[in-house]
């Protein structure tokens, strides 16, 4: 949450004191400050009557303030920015926390992420899709492999918490599937005392208030959905397998879940624009906010359509660097306008811009037992990194793992003196890395300014912003 800080703020005991290396302070439109720091994930707006001050105290990162060496007028200021984390101890080895952040994520034994393909078939024919729907069901060895790794994971290694995201292809395509491993995971869950939550990626075509409904009891609570700006545009790109439009249809199932309150669940509305459909994003933004808005189980967030490797990539027009993220933050500010709730601060927590990719601890199950790393590039070799069998064994090529999870940022000179790294933890996109040989940062880190004062602004507002660790 945003907050700002005024002169009451109670003294700080440190007497030595600097501003956090991970501290961003960068100037308000308005003449404020909008101050922010990725270890602890806080977002601050410092009025223009205040600013000045804050500037004092945090324009030099290698600058110690001893309180008795500042005048009365700043030592409000001062012990506000350390209760908040924006100045630290002097005595705080930063890195160290840092290097233990990362740690700490990539030695866990108690967590597993199982990003689940019930089917690879699809009802749609996305025109920037990059899957080819080679598999259909999920073998019945295989989801008896998805049992049993659970079980030897929790009996091996003392699992506390599952989490399980249902991916596709279209899952509903395979209700039953996700239905007969969903019994399982709850009662076996409920049975150890494990923590458990799962969501679905869905095109939203068959996700009926009915169907959320049977999927909700089994826990599955929250939900992406994609909406490609209004009808016109949308069932241009997003059409069903036979050439027909799904706008209409993905928009009664949205108006279904809405009407009904007591539906347990979150719905995140994507929307993927382009240079062409682009000015037609923010007409979408006031229909869906005729339905949602102020409902806080409905989100939207922005996403630019990107060549992800389908057979359709020469043709994609694209927006990308400055362009794309300036886009997305005015879409943003629409849906604020229209009563929407916005789902991205989550990346400006710590770990919030890590890829799942890069944990250890995550894994694709693909429908005839293959494991991935990463939902893209589902045939890129160094992607396939080994094979579940029926008894729940994990056959790792170890190699090939480490190609995802073994980066270390404490070894590289760019992530060590970035302010941005608790959040990304130099383990953004591995796919980037694994192609490509370069070291890839988030864009909200590379725009940080344009971000920091568009979120800042939001939450100002009373904007419902989504956020949460990772």
């Amino acid at each position: 949450m945003v907050t700002q800080i005024l002169p009451e703020a109670p003294a700080a005991a440190a007497q030595e004191v600097r501003p956090s290396r991970f501290t961003y302070a960068v100037p308000h439109d308005d003449g404020g400050l909008v101050v922010y720091n990725s270890m602890r994930g806080a977002i601050t707006y410092v009025p223009e009557s205040h600013a000045e001050a804050a500037r004092e105290l945090l324009g030099n990162r290698t600058a110690v303030h001893r309180r008795l060496d500042l005048p009365d007028e700043l030592l409000p200021m001062l012990d506000g920015l350390l209760a908040r984390g924006f100045v630290v101890p002097d005595s705080d080895d930063e890195l160290q926390d840092a290097a233990d952040l990362r740690d700490q994520r990539v030695a866990r034994t108690d967590r597993l992420e199982l990003i689940l393909m019930p089917t690879e078939s699809c009802n749609f024919r996305c025109t920037y899709c990059y899957e080819d729907f080679g598999l259909d069901r999920m073998l019945t060895g295989v989801q008896r492999g998805v049992t049993e790794l659970v079980r030897r994971r929790h009996e091996e290694s003392g699992l506390t918490s599952l989490s399980v995201s249902w991916f596709g292809g279209e899952p509903l395509v395979a209700l039953d599937v996700v239905e007969n491993l969903s019994e399982f995971f709850l009662d076996y869950c409920a049975a150890n005392d494990i923590t458990y939550a799962a969501g679905m990626t869905t095109n939203g075509y068959l996700l009926t208030p009915e169907t959320a409904r049977r999927v909700t009891d089994l826990e599955v609570r929250s939900f992406q959905v994609t909406l490609d700006g209004p009808r016109h545009t949308h069932d241009d790109t997003r059409s069903l397998m036979g050439g027909h439009g799904s706008f209409d249809t993905i928009m009664t199932n949205l108006r279904g879940l809405a009407a009904d309150p007591d539906l347990d669940l979150d719905v995140m509305l994507r929307t993927n624009f382009t240079p062409e459909n682009v000015g037609s994003v923010p007409s979408l933004v006031e229909e869906i906010g005729e339905i949602a808005a102020r409902d806080d189980r409905f989100t939207v967030i922005f996403r630019p359509v990107g060549r992800w490797g389908g057979p359709d990539d020469d043709a994609i027009s694209a927006c990308t660097g400055k362009d794309a993220e300036l886009l997305k933050l005015d879409l943003n500010r629409h849906a604020s306008d229209a009563g929407m709730g916005v789902g991205d601060t989550k990346m400006l927590r710590p770990g919030g811009t890590v890829c799942y990719a890069a944990n250890p601890w995550s894994l694709v199950v693909r429908p005839n037992g293959l494991l991935n790393k990463c939902t893209v590039a589902l045939r890129m070799v160094e992607n396939m990194v080994g094979r579940l069998a029926p008894d729940g064994t994990l056959h790792l090529d170890d190699d090939r793992m480490a190609l995802w999870t073994a980066n270390d940022e404490t070894q590289d000179s760019g992530c060590r003196s970035c302010a941005f790294r608790p959040s990304c933890q130099g383990a953004h996109c591995p796919l980037i890395r694994v192609q490509d040989g370069v070291r890839p940062c988030p864009s909200v880190k590379t725009w940080i300014g344009a971000n920091l004062q568009t979120f800042a602004d939001l939450q100002r507002q009373g904007v419902a912003v989504v956020g949460g660790a990772a």
